[in-house]
């Protein structure tokens, strides 16, 4: 839990080295309906780097599963707006995905936590 905890918060600090440090050199990534490959071969921060939305992360759980939910900051506060999943192995972060733009998995999801930073 806490590998998950300094990934969340290097992201919000869009510390990119500092997010990469916690991956295995092989990690895997999946951006769902966009890519799948090695990390270290993806554009995937310059993504979170030219933001649409205004956004932050923080740790919560879906039906029971701890993720990284991607909060979206609008006129109600931070909304829950899609999730990444982590696998971690040991102390690495072994594999990503990312369904940033599947955002109809929250809508499906039957519960939704988000941690209190």
């Amino acid at each position: 839990m806490q590998l998950l905890r300094l990934y969340v918060e290097r992201f919000n600090r869009r510390d990119w080295d500092g997010v990469r440090e916690l991956a295995s050199a092989d990690a895997r990534l999946r951006v769902a309906d966009c890519f799948a490959g090695r990390l270290a071969d993806s554009p995937y921060f310059l993504e979170y780097e030219r933001p649409i939305i205004s956004w932050r992360m923080a740790l919560g759980t879906v039906d029971g599963e701890t993720v990284v939910v991607i909060l979206r900051d609008d006129a109600s506060g931070a909304t829950p707006f899609s999730v990444i999943r982590l696998d971690v192995v040991g102390s690495r972060i072994v594999r990503i995905t990312d369904y940033i733009k599947s955002a109809w998995i929250l809508e499906a999801a039957g519960s939704v936590t988000v941690e209190q930073a």
